[in-house]
């Protein structure tokens, strides 16, 4: 059965911090009101919302217990008696909280992997430029090798010079056409071999970026299966060099 009653501008006052108003007129003054209560239930999903204040209608607007829709949109309200204010604020969400700080432990872990990512990536990419100077400075070396001493001898011609290795040591491979040239290689005086052998080591040690590399050294005879007619070393710590085991120098 629907009710209706007239409630005094004092009992609304006191109602203030319980209900809110779908208006927005801010207005101060004591005022007569006709309050209509038909037995209003709030729905919230579909289910029945329990309301310790019965909503009412007054000139067509309905009012609801502010307190009570806060706890169904889980809000926290309080109010302000001396300023006449209904401070409505987020109340804390545990869950929440804990998946956005997960979320932010994510985003740290993440940036960290990049940043270590990154960090990985110029390492390469300075060891990449450094064996690319590297690679051109023994490319260099091998030129002028080639064109000082591929025809070091009147007789004959070495078919190829071969340097590989880095600052700490260079390995030379020469290549001797033996089906050729054997036979004038084996005319050679020891005297000239080893003067081709310090020749070669101290070119070598001439560039300031092999200064202190240790020398390795064959010749060989590419007729026959790479068979090493002398091997010699040079040692940059001493300056010794030795050609087939014995100190020339």
């Amino acid at each position: 059965m629907k009710k209706r009653y007239v409630a005094s501008a004092s009992a609304l006052l006191l109602a203030g911090a319980a209900v809110i108003p779908s208006g927005a007129s801010a207005e101060v003054a004591t005022k007569n009101l006709q309050a209509k209560y038909n037995n209003i239930k709030v729905l919230y999903n579909g289910y029945q919302v329990s309301t310790p204040i019965e909503p009412f209608i007054v000139d067509g607007t309905t009012y609801i217990p502010v307190r009570m829709m806060a706890g169904v949109f889980n809000k926290d309200i309080s109010w302000d008696g001396v300023n006449y204010t209904i401070n409505v604020t987020d109340r804390p969400d545990p869950a929440l909280q804990a998946q956005l700080a997960a979320k932010d432990a994510e985003i740290t872990r993440l940036k960290n992997q990049i940043s270590s990512l990154e960090d990985e990536i110029e390492d390469l990419e300075d060891e990449l430029d450094d064996k690319d100077s590297k690679d051109g400075d023994i490319k260099d070396l091998e030129d002028e090798l080639h064109d000082e001493f591929i025809d070091y001898f009147s007789a004959f011609d070495f078919e190829d010079i071969i340097v590989k290795g880095d600052e700490d040591e260079v390995e030379i491979t020469i290549e001797l056409d033996g089906y050729d040239y054997l036979e004038d290689w084996e005319d050679l005086s020891k005297s000239k071999i080893e003067a081709f052998v310090e020749d070669i080591v101290e070119a070598v040690w001439d560039w300031k970026e092999f200064e202190d590399a240790d020398v390795i050294g064959v010749v060989v005879d590419i007729d026959d299966d790479d068979y090493e007619l002398i091997e010699f070393e040079g040692f940059a710590k001493n300056g010794d060099i030795e050609l087939d085991g014995k100190v020339i120098n």
